[in-house]
């Protein structure tokens, strides 16, 4: 039945046993009960009056995102609640793993071992190595054998900060996670990564087996789009094709590291390594330690695609006149959304605001103030007509929002208090088809103390 292959997806053992029964005393529905004796039985329980879910204070785990980096968990909740982690992967070089995330984006508590066994917890940054936190693990055991490094750990459930993940096995039964493994001994870019889940189950309780909907992969990477829904999105509302796996036409997760998308036949760059150089010009101000002659700009940043990252522009109908060919969507948010509120600040307030969006269909990115109404940034693309720098004849330039002084010749930045209510609008030209798009606003700003 369909409860039992659903079980197998969890990591049932092969050798448990199925069983459709009618009872009180389990739960309605499909359910998995896992005996201190380690054996493992499954039901179907027809009986529409069962009892809960849950009980018992032993789970444990397992999964693999890549083929050569594995995590097993046991979280025992008996007093403070203690969880051991262990992982496998390659010796010589760095491998790790981050809970609760699909993808580095998800800023997630990470745990990094390094190629001679060194363990790191870090938080991680979008596409960065973020920071490393305070040691809140103690390794048990630490083995190497022909070549595959072994590590135990244990730490609190709770975590050490609001930084070091929480595992709650009573809330949440799936650990969505992110592995990797680089090239180097020491932590640096990663060379292989994949994200996967974690089911933990009961070991002397019963749990159940939920439908979760339609999972799936693309070439090897699970697939998880985090579409948010109204009123902070529109994509779910509008359904749109790239939150779901059985609809994705196309985008960033069809393109990733040494990805090909041509048939193995028609690749041109067999055998062939391309090399180039990078120039880089900065222009700074030296610093006066006399006055604070300095501020820092925190990265402001939100997703009108929410959470998306990215989305579908959906062909107009053919009854669309092309004069009115314009796909629009919102996202509606808070301040503390979208920047880490600084103790003791007020607020922030935006220096720079600029919005990104993909040529040549976008049309217009807004940015409003929802608490006032007030249109803090809008951005039109301006097409070169072949005259001057940057205005040459298919040139496309998204000119930012910027803040200042009235000496500078820029309007004075607006105190947004963190608990601000923010709307950014985004239209696009839906004449055809076409997916990747994007509506993120990258943004610097000042914290107001």
């Amino acid at each position: 039945t369909e409860c039992f292959a659903a079980a197998a997806t969890l990591k049932v053992p092969a050798n448990a046993s199925h069983a459709v029964v009618s009872e009180t005393s389990l739960p309605s529905g499909c359910s998995i009960v896992e005996a201190k004796d380690k054996t493992t039985k499954v039901y179907f329980n027809t009986n529409t009056q069962g009892s809960q879910c849950g009980g018992g204070t032993l789970f444990s785990g397992a999964g693999s995102a890549i083929s050569n980096v594995s995590m097993q968990l046991m979280l025992n909740a008996t007093g403070s609640g203690l969880a051991t982690i262990s992982l496998t992967g390659p010796d010589g070089v760095w491998f790790g793993v981050g809970m609760n995330a699909q993808a580095m984006e998800d800023l997630p508590y990470a745990i990094i071992v390094n190629g001679t066994g060194g363990v790191m917890e870090r938080k991680m940054g979008n596409h960065l190595p973020g920071t490393q936190l305070t040691d809140s693990i103690t390794v048990q055991s630490n083995s190497v054998v022909n070549g595959v490094r072994s590590i135990v750990m244990t730490r609190p459930l709770q975590g050490l900060t609001k930084d070091h993940f929480t595992f709650n096995p009573f809330t949440q039964s799936t650990l969505p996670f992110i592995s990797a493994v680089g090239n180097s001994s020491a932590f640096a870019i990663h060379r292989f990564k994949g994200s996967s889940k974690i089911t933990v189950t009961a070991q002397d309780g019963v749990s159940c087996v939920c439908n979760a909907g339609v999972q799936g992969s693309i070439n090897g990477l699970g697939f998880h789009k985090n579409c948010v829904p109204e009123p902070y999105g529109d994509l779910v509302q509008q359904k749109n094709p790239t939150c779901w796996v059985q609809t994705y036409q196309g985008g960033l997760h069809c393109c990733h590291h040494n990805w090909i998308l041509l048939d193995q036949d028609q690749n041109p760059w067999m055998n062939i390594t391309d090399n180039y150089h990078l120039k880089f010009r900065f222009w700074y101000e030296e610093y006066d330690p006399a006055g604070p002659s300095h501020t820092a700009l925190p990265r402001v940043y939100y997703q009108t695609e929410a959470w998306s990252t990215e989305y579908d522009i959906p062909k107009k109908m053919d009854s669309t006149p092309a004069g009115a060919a314009v796909h629009q969507i919102t996202a509606h948010w808070q301040v503390h959304q979208m920047v880490r509120p600084e103790p003791g600040a007020k607020g922030i307030e935006l220096i720079y605001a600029g919005g990104h969006c993909h040529a040549p269909s976008c049309l217009s990115m807004e940015l409003y103030h929802a608490d006032t109404g007030r249109l803090l940034c809008r951005h039109d693309p301006v097409y070169g007509q072949g005259e001057g720098k940057f205005g040459e004849n298919g040139y496309l330039a998204l000119p930012p929002c910027l803040w200042g002084s009235a000496e500078e010749g820029l309007e004075s930045p607006v105190l947004l208090p963190f608990n601000a209510n923010m709307t950014s609008i985004k239209r696009n030209n839906n004449t055809y088809a076409h997916y990747g798009e994007m509506a993120s606003w990258q943004m610097r700003g000042a914290y107001v103390f």
